[in-house]
């Protein structure tokens, strides 16, 4: 006599529900990138104007341009790395070192097309190259994914473990840039160093934000 062997249901792939939540989370990191793309020109102009060097309307339009899509590009391409659960850190970094010259690049594009169109001019005094500040940005937000993949990972994904990974690459990597740079006046330096040194913080936290949206909205 044949006995029938109970039939289990089968359980859903797990490829299935995490393409759902990755998509959720690059969702978040788009709309939150774009929000630290105007907090960080809010920022700069708030430093701009306490130190009495206000920019036109043209220049505003601009640089608040180049920010959000520096941003946003970056920031995404950072998240993506999040969907590797194997090789999560060196995927990051992997993103990182690719994602920051492509932003570079086009915000900088963007920027100098907005500020054209408005007649404002392009400050190139004290500029390094595109190339080496491309080449600069791509390995401090290789560093930067490499840093948050392990604070994810090794440290519970603590908001501090990521305020600290970002704000040790802004200032290692935006004291580097600064000094590139250099030498600029007094209100350019202060208003470049704060946007050199807290938008790797901002962008760190974006994922981290992301991520806690993320398990909120899948359980």
């Amino acid at each position: 006599m044949e006995t029938e062997i109970p039939m289990t249901p089968a359980k859903p792939l797990q490829s299935d529900q995490a393409a759902p939540d990755f998509a959720k989370t690059l969702l978040h990191v788009a709309w939150l990138s774009i929000l630290l793309g105007i907090v960080m020109e809010l920022l700069v102009l708030g430093t701009a104007s306490g130190l009495g060097t206000m920019p036109g309307v043209g220049a505003v339009a601009a640089d608040t341009v180049q920010k959000v899509s520096w941003s946003t590009i970056v920031c995404v391409g950072l998240a993506i790395g999040t969907a590797a659960s194997k090789a999560r850190i060196p995927v990051m970094g992997l993103t990182g070192l690719l994602a920051a010259p492509a932003g570079f690049a086009i915000a900088r594009s963007l920027h100098g097309g907005i500020a054209q169109a408005f007649g404002a001019g392009v400050a190139a005094a004290g500029q390094p190259s595109a190339l080496l500040l491309a080449i600069l940005k791509g390995i401090q937000y290789g560093c930067l994914g490499v840093a948050v993949g392990w604070a994810g990972q090794r440290l519970q994904g603590r908001a501090t473990a990521y305020v600290g990974a970002g704000l040790i690459t802004g200032i290692v990597f935006g004291g580097l840039t600064l000094a590139l740079m250099s030498p600029l006046p007094v209100a350019a330096l202060i208003s470049r160093g704060v946007n050199e040194i807290l938008f790797p913080v901002g962008c760190s936290l974006v994922l981290f934000a992301a991520e806690t949206l993320g398990k909120r909205s899948s359980r």
